[in-house]
């Protein structure tokens, strides 16, 4: 017998989500003078400025479409998402006041009704339906479309039947309540992280007229000009810095930040910043800190830091494509030595896996062998392959972040070890991620963070547009879809363990490590840094001593 699901703003997750910056900023970077954005009163002419180091650019600010970290992050304080995850593993409310249902099937957002643009027009349930209807487009291509399958009237895909107008999957009921209904009951869990944490609605009034197939090239995710975050968008100056500054009618309260900065620089520099004051915290995942310097950094005595959990991981793509044997891929995973990865490279600050789900997460199936450094089965499953010892392989990666680098150094040299020849391609993220969408590469390490829910459809669906692997498996594809329409956890982990098999089986892709990352803060900030978790709940109560 089901009972009632009530999903309110303060609804507790079971399990736990494995998911994944500028100078006081010299006469090149951002200016950092003007008026406060916080009830507290300042001297005339000092402002409040945060800034953030980082080591990977982003690609561009549009909250539908994101294939790289930089981007999630910084469009979630642009654009509110309805939902967002704490540290505590709650979820707490942003646009939306509730998420409710009775049957895990139809639910019901209620909106803050205060939440308003930048230019002063209200947030409203016109604005959710014409997201959702613009991520369904099927003209339009966007990281997000395969999640809506979910929604009644998507396709397998998350499109809508060309020319839709009255759409099923989403209804507005009125100014503030829109209506989600899927095509079966699901997990709310998978509800909650699909359209709760990852939905963030548009200005309708301003892009109601922008060409689906063109959203990559529109100028506003360029340069967003209409938000509802507690930061506006000032400027990005490209591998540079992003400039935003607070949006004093934030409708949960003006930010006590006058700026807030991300400084872009490669991961050598974070340190000496750091230490230097230039920059006020690293961020987890892009703005790694490199183990070596972990102690380093732990003993200035301007700086707080901590490490934080392993949430976020090192994988290692395969072209399924240029790759096609999976004797091969097992042998190349054979191959590395992660063990001595985490031992040098991480000096033990990390763990070593082989699904994408990190050991800490709920629906991690412990019953898996792991893949363990053993050349001697490499060299044996290659001549099973019949490999051919003149390929040589396209090793891509991103730069700035140091471990990762080195992890592809270690790599070349365990793949010839076993008769792989393996180069090196650095490119900077924007590049990297292109060569992964267009398929110009054999192996690829990008690092990556978990979704709240186990479900992997964006991962290795076929015909997703972050299968990077452009792996597909009608077994897989089942089991995904069966997956989604399990409403029963126990059910539900029986599925994904067979999920887990399949990646150990058919081996697409392989995660390196998940390692610990050290989360630094300037001792001059009051409120606010670095989490692995909803470090930007509450951005707009950021407060920092006056310099």
């Amino acid at each position: 017998m089901k009972t009632k699901n009530s999903w309110k703003m303060v609804c507790a997750l079971v399990g736990i989500i494995s998911m994944l910056t500028l100078s006081a900023c010299s006469s090149s970077g951002p200016a950092t003078a003007g008026e406060s954005g916080g009830s507290e009163a300042k001297p005339a002419g000092e402002s409040k400025v945060v800034n953030i180091g980082i080591t990977n650019a982003p690609l561009m600010f549009n909250p539908i479409d994101q294939t790289d970290n930089t981007s999630i992050i910084v469009t979630s304080i642009l654009f509110q998402p309805l939902m967002e995850l704490d540290e505590n593993l709650k979820f707490v409310p942003m646009l939306a006041d509730s998420i409710e249902t009775e049957d895990n099937q139809v639910y019901t957002v209620k909106l803050n009704e205060k939440a308003k643009w930048s230019d002063g027009e209200s947030v409203t349930a016109d604005d959710v339906v014409f997201t959702v209807k613009l991520i369904g487009n099927p003209k339009s291509i966007v990281s997000l479309s395969t999640r809506y399958a979910l929604l009644e009237g998507f396709d397998e895909l998350g499109k809508l039947p060309e020319g839709a107008s009255d759409v099923a999957g989403v209804k507005k009921i009125d100014d503030h309540t829109v209506e989600f209904r899927t095509k079966q009951p699901v997990d709310p869990n998978l509800f909650m992280e699909s359209f709760g944490k990852n939905l963030k609605p548009l200005p309708e009034h301003v892009l109601k007229d922008a060409s689906p197939e063109t959203l990559a090239q529109n100028p506003f995710f360029q340069k967003p000009t209409v938000v509802n975050g507690p930061f506006t968008f000032v400027t990005y100056a490209k591998d540079q810095y992003i400039e935003l500054q607070a949006n004093k009618d934030f409708f949960k309260g003006a930010p006590k930040l006058d700026k807030l900065n991300f400084k872009i620089m490669p991961s050598s520099n974070l340190v000496a910043q750091l230490q230097s004051g230039e920059i006020d915290m690293n961020f987890p995942g892009i703005g790694t800190i490199s183990v070596q310097d972990f102690e380093k950094v732990k003993n200035m005595s301007n700086v707080n830091a901590v490490s934080g959990k392993p949430f976020n991981y090192q994988n290692l793509y395969f072209n399924n494509e240029t790759i096609t044997d999976a004797r091969v891929r097992h042998a190349i995973a054979y191959a590395i030595n992660r063990e001595m990865m985490i031992d040098n490279l991480l000096k033990g600050e990390g763990e070593s896996m082989d699904v994408q789900y990190t050991p800490i997460h709920p629906y991690y199936n412990k019953n898996l062998t792991p893949i363990t450094y053993n050349p001697e089965k490499a060299k044996e499953l290659l001549k099973e392959a019949g490999w051919d010892s003149s390929k040589t392989l396209r090793l891509v990666v991103p730069s700035g972040n140091k471990t990762r680098e080195q992890a592809a150094d270690i790599i070349v040299e365990n793949l010839k070890a076993v008769g792989i020849n393996a180069q090196v391609q650095k490119f900077d993220l924007a590049t990297s991620v292109q060569k992964l969408i267009k398929g110009e590469y054999d192996l690829d390490i990008l690092g990556l963070i978990f979704i709240l829910d186990p479900d992997l459809t964006t991962v290795f669906g076929t015909g997703s547009k972050t299968n990077y692997a452009r792996y597909s498996s009608i077994e897989m594809d089942k089991l995904l879809l069966e997956g989604t329409k399990e409403t029963d956890s126990d059910k539900r982990r029986v599925i994904y363990d067979k999920v887990q098999e399949l990646i150990m089986e058919d081996l697409p892709q392989i995660a390196l490590f998940a390692d610990y990352r050290l989360l630094a803060t300037n001792k001059r900030v009051l409120v606010g840094g670095p989490k692995d978790l909803g470090a930007f709940i509450n951005v707009y109560e950021w407060d920092v001593e006056s310099k």
